[in-house]
Parts: C-alpha cells; sequence; structure tokens
C-alpha cells in the first residue's frame, strides 16, 4: 500500500490532458489532491495554461506537495529533415515549458514535496529518427539531478523514462496489426507500454515509499534499455 505524508497532498499536474495524466487523476485515492493545468482544458477541474506564456500561470494558495509534467513531443523524423524551428518547438514544450513551470511555483513547494519529470528510453539508447526527443529528454534528466542535488533534502527530483506507450499520441505508431507486432518484438517483455505502467511509477514517487529516493531516472520500459534478446 502507497503512503502519503498528508491526506490531501496537493499536486500540480501539468499537461493533465494526455492520456497517462488523465488515468493517473482518474485512477487515483483521495490522498491525492490534484491541481490540473492542460492547454485544452475537458473538464470543469482543469485551468487553461500555455505553458510557454507565465502569464497564463494561475496563482495557487498554500504549499505545494508534488509537481508532474507531462508535456511532450514525438517528433520521430530524419536529423535531414528537421528544421531548426521543429528542433526549438520540441525544446520549448518539454524543457523551457518544465522550466518556466518550476521557476513560477518553486517556491511554494512544501518539505518532503516530490517533483516528477517524464523523460523517455531515447534519451539513453541510441535509436534512429529520434534525435529531437532524445535531445529534450536528455537535457531534462540532467536537470532532473542538478535540481536534485541542488534542492535536497526538502525536494526530491526523479525522472520516469518509458518506452512507447499506446496512447493518442502514440496512435500513429499502433496503425496496422504488423506495427503493433514489431512495436511488441522490440521489447524484452514482448508488449509496449500501458498508461497504467506510468501512472503506478508516478504514485510510488509521489508517496512517503520513496522518501530516499532522488535524482533517480526510472526506466519503465520492457526492459528495452538494460536487455538485449
Amino acid at each position: 500500500m502507497l503512503s502519503f505524508a498528508k491526506k490531501n497532498m496537493k499536486t500540480l499536474i501539468i499537461g493533465s490532458s494526455s492520456d497517462i495524466a488523465r488515468h493517473l487523476v482518474e485512477n487515483s485515492d483521495s490522498s491525492l489532491e490534484f491541481i490540473e493545468l492542460t492547454s485544452s482544458p475537458s473538464t470543469p477541474n482543469q485551468h487553461q495554461i500555455d505553458i510557454l506564456n507565465e502569464d497564463t500561470y494561475p496563482l495557487i494558495d498554500g504549499e505545494i506537495n508534488g509537481l508532474v509534467y507531462f508535456p511532450g513531443t514525438i517528433n520521430l523524423r530524419p536529423f535531414s529533415s528537421l528544421k531548426l524551428s521543429d528542433f526549438e518547438l520540441d525544446y520549448q514544450i518539454n524543457v523551457l515549458g518544465l522550466i518556466k513551470t518550476l521557476k513560477f511555483y518553486h517556491r511554494q513547494l512544501s518539505i518532503g514535496s516530490s517533483v516528477i519529470f517524464i523523460s523517455s528510453v531515447a534519451a539513453s539508447v541510441g535509436m534512429p529518427y529520434h534525435s529531437s526527443i532524445s535531445l529534450c529528454k536528455s537535457a531534462l534528466e540532467g536537470l532532473c539531478r542538478s535540481l536534485a542535488a541542488e534542492w535536497s533534502p526538502k525536494v526530491r527530483v526523479n525522472c520516469i523514462a518509458p518506452s512507447v506507450v499506446q496512447t493518442k499520441l502514440s496512435s500513429r505508431l499502433f496503425r496496422t496489426e504488423n506495427q503493433i507486432e514489431q512495436m511488441n518484438a522490440r521489447h524484452p517483455l514482448q508488449k509496449v507500454g500501458q498508461p497504467k505502467n506510468i501512472t503506478d511509477a508516478i504514485q510510488f514517487l509521489l508517496s512517503e515509499n520513496s522518501s530516499w529516493i532522488t535524482g533517480q531516472v526510472l526506466n519503465i520500459d520492457g526492459g528495452l534499455s538494460s536487455i538485449k534478446k
């Protein structure tokens, strides 16, 4: 059983419209009180923001006990076909949006709070057509380690690095049975990730069960980053 420091742990979710964020919000117990920020609200509990414009960030009363940053991109193309503007946009969404969020809210992080970035297996495993996402997620992992050192012992900062997860964002990778079989076969566990695989890890890192973990990258990738079969 996961243990949380407070009955209503105020957790800020950036990018709460993603499939993984929705699964987290809809399948967590009442110990977590979510504040949901997204560019495209679809429920009454979501607040609309532009992650690149701090003027749209809502003010939040009191301390924040947890923060999870979900915004990301899947821009899988050969390096030769990527424009500089593609790299810039991916970096803005994945990295600068996170930095702006942390600059705006970090003074409200409580003692014992947990901050979680969503990285990618592509930050540690070289893959063709992943140059932009690899660059962005590698930057996140470096920032994670630096902030974990800077903010300890008050705040824990960790990354989750998934392989491909079956969501709307990645749906073009699963259009045919052949694509699905190929994706499954790439992973030692012979299957791709589902949102629950990632939200279980997020709930763990938000909880007291992970109170001695900081500055780490937790690979949730079906064995792809460490096993070769």
